[in-house]
């Protein structure tokens, strides 16, 4: 699924010097209703919306598009608290501090401060919404009733555009609920039922249950989930869901500001000539094929069957791969769009298989093992990779989940901080970053995330390298502007594709730093001549 695209700063719990359960009004004089932003200027858009039997509607590039180009920019309809959230501010979504609650002075549920931006804001606590909460004041004696009664906000919101808003609701209202399959699953409808249906009844609001679980279908469908790390909101906009589904993704997506309310904007991360589909993933593409197809099918309601998913080797990545006990070579399903299908090993004249059930046996062994390693624990991602070196091919998804783990840990926490690594580790980091690299240009190709953050970490070993062995006089100038040659490239690109981040976000800040360090390379040219 597509990553966070709002990231709001979190409000820590030691914030409030006082720890006692206070809870102080807001008085900001009115509670006024803002409009949403003026509509940006309409320009001839460069896709075309189609339909098949398959995918429903669809959409693709109707010229050619240029990596990094936009392809729709569109306000939310709704943004609203996700689902297991915590205590939020009801305007901007920040996490509160228990023990000191600010509370709106009309509906008295939670808020920020006096000076939130989102008071009054349609994607925020509006005054509609304000004035329907005034009947259903909060009971800060129950935090946990109160935290649990988050989970109807969101479709409350939706269900509030029926008045507000009618035109919002009419775009709403088109978009896909799949009731039948969600109320034959046996799992989603029962929760959504006692969750959000009996919840909103138990307010004495007059909606119709199904009304109300047609909402929440729409929301699990097409809602993006835009709380930053702390995934507290989500925003549901009207065009985007028009987007097909791929594993591969061919677009990127930021916002300008991270902000509820601002447009989403959706990039091309790879170029498009004039009729290619355009794709976004709706999977976490560090994962295998069962993994991936098993999440969109759970979350989406269909089976992908893109590329990735149709080729055994998903492009040729081997990134669901293990290694056959006899010879070694990748063992890999013989029908990879059926879970129940064999696995077979791909020697010459090898003739070891695995049954569907041993696989997610063993997958689901190893995963839990993984999952298990501790997020700042370099040993223990690298204990994980030398334990199964000869079960997962080195390209698995779990090995290069460690991978991507270690690329980060490796130069920022203890004992492994960048400038005290040992000349091993420093190529450690190096040979681990390389990895991800191949297997990024073919998963996570273009301006991807990914790609952009593993570029500016792999320019930095290098960097460390390169400056040792000049202090030490191991290199000639002319091997120093060739690894500098290589080191801007890295630095550039990331720069380049980290700079579509807003600049506050962690991925703008290393972009920041990134133009920083080309700078600073820049000096170098003093002393062996032009670098490019």
């Amino acid at each position: 699924m597509l990553r966070c695209i709002i990231c709001q700063k979190k409000r820590g719990k030691g914030d409030g010097k006082n720890k006692e359960n206070i809870i102080e009004d807001v008085h900001d004089g009115k509670d006024e209703e803002l409009t949403p932003d003026p509509p940006l200027e309409k320009k001839k858009a460069c896709y075309e919306i189609r339909e098949s039997d398959i995918m429903g509607r669809y959409i693709v590039a109707s010229r050619d598009i240029r990596p990094g180009e936009v392809i729709i920019e569109e306000p939310a309809i709704a943004v609203g608290p996700c689902t297991g959230c915590g205590l939020i501010c009801l305007g901007c979504y920040r996490e509160l501090d228990e023990t000191s609650l600010a509370k709106c002075p009309g509906c008295k549920w939670p808020m920020c401060s006096s000076s939130c931006f989102g008071s009054g804001k349609y994607t925020g606590h509006s005054t509609y919404e304000c004035e329907t909460l005034k009947g259903i004041p909060p009971d800060y004696s129950k935090l946990e009733d109160l935290k649990d009664s988050y989970q109807a906000l969101m479709p409350l919101r939706c269900l509030l555009l029926k008045k507000a808003d009618p035109a919002k609701w009419a775009a709403l209202s088109a978009m896909e609920a799949h009731n039948a399959l969600r109320r034959a699953r046996g799992d989603i409808w029962p929760i959504n039922e006692k969750n959000v249906v009996q919840r909103i009844k138990k307010w004495g609001l007059k909606y119709d249950d199904e009304e109300i679980h047609t909402v929440c279908g729409i929301l699990e469908v097409n809602a993006f989930e835009v709380g930053g790390c702390g995934a507290n909101a989500r925003a549901l906009y009207d065009r985007a869901y028009l987007l097909a589904h791929d594993c591969t993704p061919t677009t990127t997506h930021t916002d300008a500001e991270r902000l509820p309310g601002r447009p989403l904007t959706i990039r091309a991360s790879v170029a498009h000539k004039a009729g290619d589909l355009i794709s976004l993933c709706y999977a976490y593409t560090l994962q295998g094929t069962l993994k991936r197809r098993e999440h969109i099918k759970h979350s989406k309601f269909f089976d992908c069957c893109c590329s990735r998913c149709s080729d055994p080797t998903e492009r040729g990545t081997l990134a669901s791969a293990f290694r056959c006990p006899r010879c070694g070579a990748p063992v890999l399903p013989t029908a990879p769009l059926d879970p129940g299908a064999v696995w077979t090993c791909t020697g010459h004249g090898c003739e070891y298989a695995m049954t569907a059930p041993s696989v997610q046996l063993l997958l689901k062994r190893l995963t839990d093992e993984f999952e298990q390693i501790d997020a700042n624990d370099v040993r223990g991602f690298e204990g994980f990779l030398h334990k199964y070196r000869n079960v997962i091919h080195t390209t698995h998804y779990l090995c290069l989940s460690a991978k991507h783990s270690l690329s980060q840990l490796y130069g920022k926490v203890a004992d492994y901080m960048i400038h005290e690594m040992p000349e091993a580790e420093l190529n450690r980091k190096i040979e681990i970053c390389r990895d991800l690299m191949k297997a990024f240009d073919i998963i996570e190709p273009g301006y991807s995330r990914l790609r952009g953050v593993t570029l500016y970490e792999l320019h930095a070993p290098l960097m460390i390298l390169t400056t040792r062995d000049f202090e030490k006089k191991a290199i000639t100038k002319d091997n120093l502007r060739t690894r500098l040659k290589e080191i801007v490239r890295y630095l550039t690109e990331s720069a380049l594709i980290l700079g579509f981040e807003p600049a506050q976000s962690s991925e703008g800040l290393m972009a920041s730093a990134a133009r920083d360090a080309l700078k600073k390379i820049k000096t170098w040219e003093q002393i062996i001549g032009k670098i490019s």
